[in-house]
């Protein structure tokens, strides 16, 4: 299972009706290219907090629902990590490399250029890596606030009514302090066998350190019912539908879930939350 994460330019308006906490972001007309001053960073880890996937297991001839969001080693959250650490060809580079490149990064309150791209990067560290400059490389906005002074403000949070309690796992992270927002755009995430395609997609996290790594990143995108439909996962030798893999979906073992079935623009489906992490390399 590999794992790309492939940006494609859609809007620079945040869609949904973001919560009251949530700050606006708004831009001028400014071309963001003021500043050459870059930075860049790899996403290091990237975790599915809701909805959580459900698989119906036999066992003694009952079927068991079970969340295989978190599950050790075998869970979708154990598969993501170990692509992104992996080698597989020994070739001294990491198979999967997804960058985030901007242009400032500062908290100078100016708006600024984040370029989205996967790229290739080496094993050893310190980790130096080379962006790719095709067509899946995108531009997108994004900009940096400060709300050390308001902690009930974030720079991104779950959209009110679109998250569940599943009992286990962690919670889907709400950025704040010092923090950046991206603007929207349509992203598709290459999973391996499956390609996950998510709207109106949006990063937001702690302003990162210069060196090291700094978690506490969200990416928030809607993947509407009608694509979950089409898109088939091969599950202990049968095929299913990712719809059916969550929760309210349909052919699900997980039903009637509260906040499992969203809707946006008048089509239903599900926000999902990914929590990132970034961690500094060199060019």
């Amino acid at each position: 299972m590999s794992l790309r994460v492939a940006f494609l330019f859609a809007s620079c308006a945040l869609a949904g009706a973001a919560q009251a906490a949530e700050v606006p972001l708004l831009f001028d007309f400014g071309d963001g290219f003021e500043s050459p001053a870059s930075s860049i960073y790899r996403l290091g880890q990237l975790q599915l907090r809701d909805p959580h996937v459900f698989v119906p297991v036999q066992v003694a001839g009952s079927t068991l629902c079970t969340d295989a969001t978190d599950v050790p080693s075998l869970g979708l959250n154990a598969q993501i990590a170990a692509n992104l650490a992996a080698d597989s060809n020994a070739d001294g580079l990491l198979d999967t490399s997804p960058l985030l490149l901007f242009r400032p990064l500062d908290n100078g309150a100016r708006p600024g250029v984040t370029t989205s791209t996967s790229g290739s990067c080496t094993v050893a560290t310190p980790r130096i890596c080379s962006p790719d400059t095709g067509p899946a490389a995108s531009v997108r906005r994004h900009a940096v606030f400060d709300l050390s002074a308001t902690p009930a403000q974030h720079c991104l949070e779950p959209l009110a009514g679109t998250t569940s309690s599943w009992g286990s796992g962690a919670p889907v992270p709400q950025p704040g302090g010092i923090c950046y927002v991206s603007s929207a755009a349509d992203i598709v995430l290459d999973a391996g066998a499956v390609d996950i395609p998510l709207l109106g997609t949006a990063f937001a996290a702690p302003l990162p350190a210069a060196t090291g790594s700094t978690g506490g990143g969200l990416m928030r995108g809607f993947l509407r019912a009608s694509d979950a439909a089409t898109i088939m996962v091969d599950i202990n030798g049968s095929s299913r539908s990712l719809a059916s893999l969550l929760p309210g979906g349909a052919g699900s073992c997980k039903a009637d879930v509260a906040g499992g079935v969203d809707t946006r623009n008048g089509e239903s489906g599900w926000w999902f939350y990914f929590e990132y992490r970034q961690d500094a390399v060199s060019l």
